[in-house]
């Protein structure tokens, strides 16, 4: 088996490194949503860790070593089919001898274009003021909200900050490209307190930073807009932003409003000027926040009703639905026409027959939340593949609020439906052709982005050979031990609303 340098690099002063498990079990939260461990995620924990001790003393090595290998995330895959009820071929496939460590990376690797088209961070607060010395910068703001996140690091910015974007999302994933996405807060203007702490010319910024460090195209951005807080502001943006740095896509969340009020795509007062000015703007690309009704959020529109409407109305338009319409309290089945979170994506496009058409769903801490169980991985990944299309399910992570998306994408490569699953529901079988079409293939294809000129220039890109040194000197899997970075308690989850609505900054 291999063994992991990193392992025994630490030194006396440095955290100690926790003996954890692969996959992300127990409380989590991207800001939008606080997930609480549950009683079955505590055993499934303990199941993994009493074969992890087995399994190392078996092989005569420390069971960090085990749970950091392909092994220990064979083994957490194992212990989840287990706990889910899955066999017959259904769940996560896994090596026929639970030590076969070979056949454990054969199944966790890959060499897909990986296309992460959601993922985070925010900028340190020198950096921002000097990018925009016109504007006050809200320190009291900052300083609050990055309280609400932890990690090991002695300042806090660097937890969720650029460095450990790049080091999470490239050096410690698969990932080849990612989209760097933004949140929902009030215009900044000359009158505004300014609470975005990674705003369209940030993100924009950044892009270029690690593209220039990186020497390839590693990172696109979106364009932040809030067509319903003043309009007239919002357009001169996106026209300001699409000129100045070029962007791949609009994000926007119908869910906010600057008072509290949502909005819906299909609103002629609202959404339609907004899908038009991206249409009029030669970036017919929008990407919509659906799902997770976090406090602060009107609630109502966080229902993709409006995606049918507006998606057949502007059929020249792609509409990327975040998260799938996904709610963190509903555990996905089989499609019911009366049912929530991701049913109601599938209803509005069964209503308006835009299966294999412009809309597309987006897998973001959708997938996080659903990989611990394996038979509601498969109806989640099933039903949008079958009643959206193969070519319109697309990637993402959410990260760096889970920290490197790799155990996600591990999961995903050994991801099987059950020839039962697919018989009683007409759902596909997971083939390494349908795969790569979901983790990268279609997202390059709306994007524009071209897979085969971007992978020849990587490894030999700066940080593709930076990468490689680091797994030659310190060993693969660095992120194994990684716990989320977004609120941890449920209490530092109250705390984040609590700022947003003191500081009108929603995300």
């Amino acid at each position: 088996m291999m063994r992991f340098p990193w392992l025994r690099m630490q030194r006396k002063t440095d955290p100690e490194i926790p003996v954890t498990t692969p996959i992300l079990l127990g409380n989590k939260s991207n800001g939008e949503f606080f997930w609480d461990e549950t009683p079955r995620e505590r055993r499934i924990r303990a199941e993994i860790l009493r074969r992890a001790d087995a399994g190392a003393r078996r092989l005569g090595v420390e069971r960090r070593e085990f749970l950091a290998s392909a092994l220990g995330m064979a083994t957490s895959l194992a212990v989840v089919n287990l706990f889910s009820g899955c066999s017959d071929g259904g769940g996560y496939r896994t090596p026929e001898e639970p030590l076969d460590c070979q056949g454990a990376t054969e199944i966790l690797s890959g060499n897909e274009f990986i296309f992460d088209i959601q993922t985070h961070h925010i900028e340190d607060e020198e950096t921002w003021k000097e990018r925009n010395p016109t504007q006050e910068f809200n320190a009291d703001g900052f300083a609050r909200f990055l309280t609400l996140y932890a990690c090991d690091l002695p300042d806090r910015v660097d937890c969720i900050g650029p460095a450990q974007y790049a080091r999470l999302i490239f050096l410690e994933s698969d990932t080849t490209v990612a989209t760097l996405s933004g949140v929902p807060s009030p215009i900044c203007d000359d009158s505004t307190l300014c609470t975005n702490l990674n705003g369209n010319d940030g993100m924009a910024h950044w892009r270029n930073v690690i593209n220039d460090a990186a020497g390839s195209q590693r990172m696109v951005q979106h364009c932040q807009v809030a067509p319903n807080d003043r309009w007239d502001l919002q357009a001169a943006m996106m026209e300001q932003i699409r000129e100045t740095y070029g962007n791949h896509g609009w994000k926007c969340y119908p869910p906010w409003g600057p008072n509290g009020q949502g909005w819906w795509l299909d609103d002629d007062a609202v959404g339609t000027p907004f899908i038009q000015k991206c249409v009029d703007l030669g970036e017919p690309l929008i990407c919509i926040h659906k799902g997770f009704p976090l406090p602060g959020f009107d609630r109502v529109h966080t229902d993709p009703r409006d995606v049918g409407p507006a998606a057949a109305r502007f059929p020249n338009v792609n509409f990327v639905i975040y998260h799938s319409a996904f709610e963190s309290q509903n555990r996905e089945g089989p499609y019911d026409p009366a049912g929530l979170g991701v049913d109601r994506l599938v209803r509005t496009v069964l209503e308006h027959d835009l299966k294999g058409k412009n809309v597309y769903a987006e897998l973001g801490s959708a997938w996080v939340l659903s990989m611990n169980n394996a038979l509601g991985a498969q109806h989640l990944i099933g039903k949008l593949v079958k009643y959206l299309g193969e070519d319109n399910v697309v990637w993402g992570s959410e990260c760096l609020w889970f920290g490197s998306p790799q155990p996600q994408i591990e999961a995903f490569r050994a991801l099987q439906i059950s020839p039962e699953l697919q018989e009683q529901h007409g759902y596909p079988e997971l083939t390494p052709a349908i795969k790569a079409k979901i983790l990268g293939l279609n997202a390059a294809r709306i994007y524009g982005v071209d897979p085969a000129a971007v992978r020849c220039t990587i490894d030999q890109s700066k940080l593709g050979r930076a990468r490689a040194e680091l797994d030659l000197a310190l060993g693969t899997r660095r992120w194994a031990f990684q716990q989320p970075l977004g609120p941890r308690t449920r209490r530092e989850f109250i705390a984040l609303q609590k700022f947003r609505k003191a500081y009108g900054r929603m995300a």
